[in-house]
């Protein structure tokens, strides 16, 4: 199951980038340094959906429909984490944030914390599509 959701170097990027960097809108990963082609990065957005790791938040409209990791993604934070740390330190033209590789460092709990308070103030008052709420 793992590597059916995960085996995927694009929804790890997209993962990434949403739980460590913030980006929520599609235009915000199409800009990304990688380069991901908008038909890959909405099929990813799809499988993650399908794979309750994202849910897909706005009223419909092309612009304001946004994405946001659910608490199942969260719960794969231990396992980001241990592959940016590893990836630090075997692949030298790898650059994750700083920031980021500091406060994993620094206290991963905490980290892991700081990030499910601020998607549950993400989500407060919204509801995905398709939901009454």
């Amino acid at each position: 199951m793992f590597l059916e959701v995960f085996g995927d170097p694009w929804t790890l990027l997209v993962l990434r980038d949403m739980l460590l960097v913030g980006k929520r809108r599609p235009a915000e990963f199409l800009d990304s340094a990688e380069r991901i082609s908008t038909s890959v990065l909405l099929d990813r957005l799809k499988r993650l959906e399908a794979s309750d790791l994202v849910a897909r938040v706005g009223n419909g409209e092309r612009n304001q429909v946004h994405y946001v990791p659910t608490e199942r993604a969260v719960d794969a934070l231990p396992v980001l984490f241990e592959m940016a740390l590893w990836s630090m330190e075997h692949e030298p033209r790898a650059r994750p944030l700083e920031r980021v590789i500091t406060r994993i460092r620094s206290d991963p709990e905490a980290y892991i914390t700081e990030i499910r308070a601020e998607l549950a103030r993400e989500l407060s008052g919204r509801a995905p599509m398709g939901s009454s709420g």
